[in-house]
């Protein structure tokens, strides 16, 4: 009876031990899936952390590589902005402004002047005026703190009616950052000195200090157009000259002095005969534009009013409207419109050029 009572407690007590363990293999359990629950929530919520960070930079990344390659430098508080790519094949001159600091509001001027690239000479040219020069002096200051605070289109209509040429963009740079990237090059050589493949490792610093220093309305395209005409470029067709006050106050000799440097030789080859005649009503437009057309080695025949002087929008009269010299003449007076030419004066010249009040050069 005893050794019964006993073996009915021990198979009792292995029962109840049983029961222990199976509750408490099923709380580890638990505690296991509970545990394993939160992590994988954990790290889900980690992912979409991850994908919402990546995303955020794909996005700032794409408006910055866009910004970079449309607009690498930043452009000046101005009207004048040229909204036309070079095509690497026509002339094109670019204003350049030295001052203090593009920062300031009315920085000091320390050099202006004329860069030129004329893939028809196959040359550039660098025309420096003295930034004392009376009607230059300070330009760009006393423009900035005018009413439209446009001081950087002062200064292009003013070297434009001084040099008797187009001017198709500009250069803003601040002394501050031409130091920074002098210090890096020699101070004598050639402008293709500057550019071999040891300097190759200053490029990235020259670019921040462009960036910080410089303001211009040339894109991405334009300034690798720019760099690589610049590279294939002979040495003896790169020129610097410095005009004189002497020199500035005398037309003919400025024009003399400056044509052999900005001239259009497909131009000059096209041999066509050019009159411009001036619709707008402003007195000087037709005769500025015969300047223009001449430095560039046209053959400019006739300077007269046209018969309107009202006109708002010029046009091009020609019957040689596939040409070169045409499609310049377009290009430079902003002449989207032409026609063929009536009987009578409009049949002297192979082109007509007729300007009205919008068309600026």
């Amino acid at each position: 009876m005893l050794k019964t009572r006993k073996l009915a407690m021990s198979r009792h007590y292995r029962s109840a031990k049983r029961g222990l363990s199976r509750k408490g293999r099923r709380s580890s359990s638990w505690k296991g899936l509970s545990q394993q629950f939160k992590l994988k929530r954990f790290f889900q919520r980690l992912k979409l952390a991850v994908l919402l960070v990546l995303g955020v930079s794909l996005v700032w990344g794409t408006l910055y590589l866009w910004k970079f390659f449309t607009q690498p430098f930043a452009s000046a508080a101005s009207s004048f902005q040229n909204n036309e790519s070079w095509d690497g094949k026509t002339p094109l001159n670019l204003m350049y402004l030295v001052v203090s600091d593009v920062s300031e509001l009315a920085p000091t001027t320390h050099g202006v002047g004329l860069l030129t690239f004329n893939p028809t000479q196959g040359s550039f040219s660098a025309i420096t005026v003295p930034s004392t020069y009376p009607s230059l002096h300070n330009l760009y200051a006393l423009g900035r703190l005018s009413e439209d605070r446009d001081g950087l289109r002062r200064v292009r209509d003013e070297l434009a009616d001084l040099m008797g040429v187009a001017i198709n963009g500009y250069v803003l740079v601040g002394e501050a950052g031409l130091a920074k990237a002098g210090s890096l090059f020699p101070a004598d050589g050639d402008v293709k000195d500057y550019i071999t493949f040891a300097n190759l490792r200053y490029l990235p610093t020259v670019w921040e200090i462009g960036r910080q220093n410089l303001l211009t309305d040339l894109g991405v395209g334009d300034i690798l157009r720019i760099f690589w005409y610049i590279i294939s470029l002979r040495s003896d067709n790169t020129n610097i000259l410095s005009l004189s006050p002497e020199v500035l106050q005398d037309q003919v000799l400025l024009d003399h002095k400056i044509t052999p440097f900005i001239q259009d030789e497909q131009m000059v080859g096209e041999h066509l005969k050019i009159q411009i005649l001036n619709g707008s009503g402003v007195p000087g437009v037709a005769a500025q534009a015969a300047r223009i057309i001449k430095s560039l080695g046209g053959e400019v025949i006739r300077v007269d009013n046209y018969e309107r002087r009202d006109l708002v929008k010029g046009f091009l009269v020609t019957d040689s409207s596939g040409t070169y010299t045409a499609a310049q003449l377009s290009k430079i007076f902003n002449l989207a419109d032409s026609r063929p030419p009536r009987s009578g004066s409009e049949a002297r010249a192979n082109i007509t050029v007729i300007l009205g009040l919008d068309n600026s050069y």
